[in-house]
């Protein structure tokens, strides 16, 4: 019997419990984020670009990269430009130069262009 500060066999991997519950996350998908739909996008982009909450634009801005990824993944070109361009509006709005009615127009064209995704 060997005893506690003698070498593990070759091969052995000891992993510490944060490493495994971080894996098992991973794996399990809760550390995932879950699909975004593209009406959550619009509801949190026009709460974004209406300035009436300023947390909605980092929700938007994140929710949108996920959707243009998704868009970009099935060639969904002209979808993606469209998200590309709503993410830039947002940015725009978090920089405080917002575009007004012409980032709503652009979340509108989103929204058309973007159906089914």
């Amino acid at each position: 019997m060997s005893h506690h500060h003698s070498k593990p066999p070759p091969g052995f991997v000891m992993a510490r419990p944060v490493t495994v519950v971080a894996s098992l996350i991973v794996l399990s998908g809760a550390g995932e984020v879950q699909a975004v739909g593209l009406a959550s996008v619009q509801a949190e982009a026009r709460l974004c670009l209406q300035g009436r909450l300023p947390a909605a634009c980092e929700r938007a801005l994140d929710q949108t990269e996920q959707l243009q990824r998704r868009a970009a993944d099935i060639e969904a070109y002209p979808c993606q430009t469209l998200l590309l361009a709503l993410q830039a509006d947002v940015i725009l709005q978090q920089l405080g130069h917002g575009r007004g009615e012409r980032a709503l127009a652009d979340l509108s064209a989103a929204g058309r262009g973007c159906v089914g995704l």
